[in-house]
């Protein structure tokens, strides 16, 4: 019975430090502070996960929090306002589309790769002039992603490339 009481006041502890504000390193070294909008839809969306990088980025205008979390539990980008422009997690090569991972393999031009990724893309940013806003999708779509020795390969479930090896 005591140890049933610890797990709620432990997990209770850490929700109260995850809504006072966490701190993180930004793109310059700069500690940066998390908005609460952020932090609750990192835990509606990767609850528990633990955060190992954050990039505080700038897309026309929009701020995006674009977070990688410890021990394989993906990555998430969300907006400041808590919108949620994409999920990613790690997922196995027999998780891949045939199409996608063929683009892949392709792209992949003989480069070893490391881990696959599928990012479920919730959320864009349209450009309105010199601005940006947020348009959420009615229905997501799902971006795969290999992980290379070296650079990226990006591609849609049917097996368009948006982005290759570097």
């Amino acid at each position: 019975m005591v140890n049933d009481m610890k797990r709620p006041l432990s997990i209770g502890a850490a929700l109260v430090l995850v809504a006072t504000g966490v701190a993180a390193q930004g793109t310059r070294g700069q500690h940066q502070q998390i908005p609460a909008a952020v932090q609750q839809a990192i835990q509606a969306n990767k609850p528990g996960a633990e955060i190992d990088k954050l990039e505080v980025e700038k897309e026309a205008g929009v701020t995006l929090y674009d977070i990688e979390f410890k021990a394989g539990k993906g990555e998430i980008e969300v907006a400041e306002d808590g919108t949620v422009m994409d999920v990613t997690d790690i997922i196995d090569e027999k998780d891949v589309p045939a199409p996608a991972a063929q683009a892949i393999r392709t792209a992949a031009k003989g480069h070893v790769i490391k881990q696959f990724e599928r990012s479920e893309v919730r959320a864009e940013i349209v450009k309105d002039g010199s601005k940006g806003r947020i348009s959420k999708l009615s229905t997501p779509k799902y971006v795969y992603e290999a992980e290379l020795t070296k650079g990226e390969v990006e591609v849609t479930a049917d097996g368009k490339v948006i982005k290759a090896a570097n």
